[in-house]
C-alpha cells in the first residue's frame, strides 16, 4: 500500500510519495515538520492544519528500535526536539509507549501585558491516534501576578479535565515550567491561593486517573510544545 509524506516545513513543502524524496526535503533542514499518511486526503488536511485529525489511521503501534525509544530522558528530548529525524506521529507513539499512558498533553501559558490577560494552550494526543488542540484565557486578579505561569497552570488543569471527559485512565503532562509538577507533587510549597487550588485539583484528579509529569526545555524547538505555546499566544491575542 502506498504512502503520502506531507512536508509542512522543509526545503520544499508539499506531498511526496516515498520516504527518500521526503527525506531529501527534511534532513539537514532546521525545524523540519512532516508526517506520513495512508491517503492523500489526510496529507492535504494535515498541510491545511486541521485542529483535530488522526495521527495515524490505525490504533496499533509499530515496534520501535531501541535507538528510537529509549528510557533515557536525553534520548526522549532528542526525539522531541527534532535532533533525531523521527516523524511526529512516531514521536507521539514512542512517548505513549514509553510512559504507558492513555494520553499525552503538552501544555504552555502566555500573558498579554497590555490587556492583563493570561492564556493556555493544550495539545492532547490520545492513544487511539487523535490529536486535538485547545486554548483558553482568563483575567482573574488572583492569577495575574503569575503572568504566563497562570496560563500553564490552567492548561495542565484543562488537560486533566479533557482526560476525564474522554473516560481515559492515565495522562502524562509535558510542561516547561517546573512548578507544574513541583506544586502538584508538593515538592514546592504552595504559598499562593491559586497554587494551592492547583495542588488540590491535581490531588483530587489522581484519585481518578494516573498522572505523570515530564519537564521539557522551554523554547527549544520541541514540536508539540511549540504548538502549545502558539495556542497560548493565540488565546491572548499575540501574533506568532
Amino acid at each position: 500500500m502506498g504512502a503520502y509524506y506531507a512536508v509542512k516545513i522543509g526545503k520544499n513543502p508539499g506531498i511526496y510519495l516515498n520516504w527518500e524524496d521526503c527525506k531529501n526535503q527534511v534532513h539537514g533542514f532546521p525545524g523540519a515538520i512532516y508526517k506520513k499518511w495512508k491517503t492523500r486526503e489526510e496529507a492535504e488536511q494535515y498541510l491545511r492544519g486541521g485542529s483535530e485529525i488522526p495521527l495515524s489511521p490505525s490504533v496499533s503501534f509499530p515496534t520501535f528500535k531501541t535507538s528510537s525509544c529509549s528510557d533515557k530522558n536525553a534520548e526522549l528530548l532528542s526525539i522531541l526536539s527534532g535532533e533525531k529525524q523521527v516523524p511526529e506521529e512516531e514521536q507521539a507513539e514512542c512517548l505513549l509507549r514509553k510512559f504507558n499512558t492513555d494520553a499525552l498533553a503538552f501544555v504552555d501559558g502566555s500573558f498579554q501585558k497590555e490587556t492583563g490577560v493570561y492564556g493556555y494552550g493544550v495539545v492532547l494526543i490520545e492513544k487511539n491516534g487523535i490529536l486535538s488542540k485547545h486554548k483558553g484565557s482568563g483575567n482573574d486578579d488572583a492569577f495575574l501576578e503569575m503572568r504566563n505561569v497562570s496560563g500553564e497552570i490552567l492548561g495542565a488543569m484543562r488537560a486533566v479535565e479533557l482526560t476525564l471527559e474522554k473516560g481515559l485512565s492515565s495522562l502524562t503532562i509535558f510542561h516547561d515550567y517546573r512548578g507544574i509538577s513541583a506544586w502538584a507533587k508538593e515538592e514546592w510549597k504552595c504559598n499562593k491561593e491559586k497554587t494551592r487550588e492547583y495542588r488540590d485539583y491535581m490531588k483530587t484528579a489522581e484519585k481518578k486517573i494516573r498522572l505523570e509529569f515530564f519537564k521539557v526545555p522551554a523554547h527549544s524547538g520541541i514540536y508539540f510544545n511549540e504548538m502549545a505555546d502558539g495556542l497560548a499566544k493565540e488565546a491572548v491575542g499575540i501574533k506568532n
